[in-house]
């Protein structure tokens, strides 16, 4: 399962290891249908960190990563952001995208 974050959690969550976050929203359609892949992801996964964050709650972090639709997949290496993947996309891409 996905762990959800907000804004105050995210800096010290990516700062080490690989990690994947997922920006969403409650009344978006693509982002619940992203949700179970995701979380299916997570436990095959298990050395990359799996966090989701709500944007209607956590602006900030939308804005500094200039996320202009959801559902957002940002993909961390040591607090750098080495990948960003915007929309709904099936389980095999998200999987490429993580290795």
């Amino acid at each position: 399962m996905v762990k959800q974050i907000n804004t105050d959690e995210f800096k010290e969550v990516i700062k080490e290891g690989k990690t994947v976050v997922d920006l969403f929203a409650t009344w978006c359609g693509p982002c619940k249908m992203l949700s179970p892949i995701l979380d299916e992801i997570s436990e095959e996964i298990t050395t990359t960190k799996f966090y989701k964050i709500d944007v209607d709650d956590n602006q900030d972090v939308a804005r500094e990563y200039n996320v202009m639709s959801i559902p957002t997949v940002l993909i961390f290496e040591n607090g750098n952001l080495i990948n960003k993947v915007v929309g709904l996309r099936s389980r095999e891409e998200l999987i490429e995208q993580f290795k």
